[in-house]
């Protein structure tokens, strides 16, 4: 149960990446200047994902190829409608595909298995008739930035771009991002290293994330076609100016980066709520359709570099788990706290019943209730705020001096338990085995609650 909590956190966070559209704004496109032709991606394993072919209806030639691949979530062939559409207006035949499910969840994969997927769809695309088999490319936001320079290695594709693309470990990104969230919320002290640093650390632990440490600069280093790369000036999911940096570095081929001015992760616009419509925004297709056409007529741009946006935080590198923070470890505290602080009420219940005498210690009661309210209230809060996150940010509840009031009132039970627990060790010897529960229950709780934020500013 913990580790699929665990993977509840995680698919939240992975999932705000690449924020979904608004419900329903996302349709098969009925346009009357394009055709979709629907076709399969069979991957190296015996998948088969659905996919849509988008092309003009009114063209002369074989057209460039492009294949869409998404960012972190389910990420259906629907999603990418928008750019499909958009990018085939610009005079190509766009490919759009379903990601691969892989177990109970489809945020967990491995970047190399949808690089392998990627240029699956890469061979489809490029023996279709009405596209130019020599001037395939790919195109891969957000996550798909880690992935699609893989698959344009492998697949030695004519082209690639790259849209909100980390340049950084995943890991170190989501962490970026979600101080970014956790900042706008308005939280400051021991919570944002708790929702930031804790709660990922632990998910990478315990495998949820895909791959959290991967360097993407290996498959960078590889690419020597033409590349270009764009950014969203109010970009706060991904670590724009340190990933742009990384490529211009890391990229041997001719290297085109730009920046969008205000636009925001997904380069779509934003609407009055701050969520992301269907419409992308401005000068956004008619760059990559720009760029795409030079290189498919064998006059690549010559490479340039637009000035990096402003970036007001830095991204920091977050180091695996020690052992004692590991998840077997943390689920182990977890269990612990709950069997001693619950071992107390549970012993008097059962005396009562059998009318046997005991001793009642009232600073022993304040520390299992205390205790309990703030194991389970911190785990629930925990779980609610981390899978609140989205493109708007998270949900903290109200603020008062920089803190949510839950959390505050979670760090006051907590500091009521130590109290007590400090109050209920000269008592131990009248009743040694329920009052030895609870305090050995009270020598884990103290370095679990100062690790977890509870007992710190």
């Amino acid at each position: 149960m913990f580790r699929r909590a665990l993977l509840t956190i995680t698919a939240a966070l992975a999932a705000v990446l690449l924020p979904a559209l608004p419900a329903g704004a996302v349709r098969a496109t009925q346009a009357q200047d394009l055709t979709t032709t629907d076709l399969t991606v069979t991957t190296g394993d015996g998948q088969h994902l659905a996919a849509t072919l988008y092309a003009p209806r009114q063209n002369v030639g074989r057209l460039p190829g492009l294949v869409l691949i998404a960012g972190s979530g389910a990420a259906p062939r629907e999603e990418l409608v928008p750019e499909a559409a958009a990018f085939a207006r610009q005079g190509m035949a766009v490919l759009a595909y379903d990601k691969r499910y892989t177990g109970y969840t489809k945020t967990h994969r491995d970047y190399s298995q949808l690089a392998d997927d990627a240029v699956r769809a890469y061979e489809v695309l490029r023996d279709r008739p009405e596209v130019d088999p020599t001037q395939v490319g790919f195109w891969g936001i957000s996550e798909g930035g880690w992935v699609s320079p893989m698959a344009a290695g492998r697949a030695g594709a004519a082209f690639l771009v790259a849209a909100s693309a980390p340049g950084l470990a995943p890991l170190r990104t989501q962490n970026w991002n979600m101080r970014n969230k956790v900042a706008r919320a308005g939280v400051t002290g021991s919570l944002m290293t708790t929702l930031a640093d804790r709660a990922h650390r632990l998910s990478a632990d315990a495998g949820l994330f895909a791959e959290p440490y991967y360097d993407p600069r290996p498959a960078l280093r590889l690419l020597h076609q033409p590349v270009l790369a764009v950014y969203g000036g109010a970009d706060e999911q991904v670590p724009a100016a340190e990933s742009m940096g990384v490529l211009r570095q890391s990229v041997p081929g001719p290297l085109t980066v730009r920046v969008l001015p205000g636009a925001g992760h997904a380069l779509h616009v934003r609407d009055t709520a701050g969520g992301y419509t269907e419409a992308l925004v401005p000068g956004y297709a008619d760059l990559v359709g720009t760029w795409v056409r030079a290189v498919a007529a064998g006059h690549p741009p010559t490479p340039t570099a637009d000035p990096m946006p402003a970036q007001p935080t830095r991204s920091t590198a977050l180091q695996a788990s020690a052992w004692w923070e590991g998840w077997p470890m943390q689920a182990a505290a977890l269990i612990a706290l709950l069997l001693a602080f619950a071992t107390y009420p549970v012993i008097g219940g059962v005396r009562r019943l059998q009318r046997r005498p005991g001793t009642a210690h009232r600073p022993a009661a304040v520390l299992s209730t205390a205790g309990l309210l703030s194991v389970i209230g911190f785990a629930g809060y925990l779980l609610v705020v981390e899978s609140s996150a989205d493109s708007r940010g998270i949900t903290v509840g109200p603020i008062v001096g920089g803190r949510p009031a839950i959390w505050l009132a979670l760090q006051g039970a907590a500091l009521v338990a130590v109290i007590a627990a400090a109050m209920t060790v000269p008592a131990w010897r009248r009743d040694r085995v329920r009052l030895g529960v609870l305090i050995a229950g009270a020598v884990v709780y103290l370095p679990w609650a100062l690790y977890w934020g509870l007992l710190l500013p």
